[in-house]
């Protein structure tokens, strides 16, 4: 009886570790602070903690006064606000070549990312209700705010907002593809809309703080 209870259950684990391996370890995370979750394609949620490893195909998300810092397999950093939802839907790396695709989609909230060692910056892609970021470069931040940026009053426009630190970014949408520079800061009102440039730091980014991206302080 005893061995065929543990038959079972060595049946009811496999669609659980062939998911995981069919999807890929696309990192792990780095720091938590506060409650953050990792929910898979199928539904299925559990409780992230730091060293807990990330899978492509898995939406992570923040809880209100949380943040999570993720490092990626190539190196690459993506630091996760308070209240988001962010789903890995592709990351791939081959070390020796340097090549692969890092495809992600921020579905609420906002976060800051440092990219790694892939080569060709242009298979990164990060998808929002708004645009679409390709990068150029290394480093930026972005947020939507969709009625819950309550952190800052008064309560800002609704739409995407991004600051670009390092190096370029191409913004994509209905209306065209629009580069941006570092020291730039961008507001995208819906997906239909032109960029605007703004001649100053937007609140959505003072407010609600995350740790520093630097690569050399996200390993400590």
């Amino acid at each position: 009886m005893m061995i065929k209870r543990y038959i079972l259950l060595i049946l009811l684990m496999m669609p659980l570790a062939l998911q995981a391996q069919s999807n890929g370890s696309a990192g792990s995370v780095h720091i938590i602070k506060g409650v953050a979750t990792a929910t898979s394609a199928e539904g299925d949620i559990r409780r992230i903690r730091k060293g807990s490893e990330l899978y492509s195909n898995e939406t992570i998300t923040t809880a209100s006064g949380s943040y999570a810092r993720l490092q990626l397999k190539d190196e690459s950093w993506i630091m996760l606000r308070p209240g988001s939802r962010f789903y890995l839907e592709s990351v791939e790396y081959e070390e020796e070549t340097q090549e692969g695709t890092g495809f992600f989609s921020l579905l609420k909230g906002g976060f800051r990312a440092v990219t790694g060692l892939i080569k060709e910056k242009l298979n990164y892609r990060y998808t929002t209700t708004v645009a679409t970021i390709g990068i150029r470069g290394t480093d930026f931040m972005a947020r939507v705010c969709n009625g819950d940026c309550l952190d800052i009053y008064p309560e800002p426009e609704n739409g995407l907002y991004l600051e670009v630190i390092d190096h370029d970014v191409v913004l994509t949408n209905a209306s065209g593809e629009f580069p941006f520079q570092a020291g730039q800061y961008v507001f995208i009102s819906h997906r239909g809309a032109v960029p605007q440039l703004l001649d100053f730091r937007p609140d959505v980014f003072v407010q609600s703080p995350i740790p520093v991206a630097d690569p050399a302080d996200c390993a400590q």
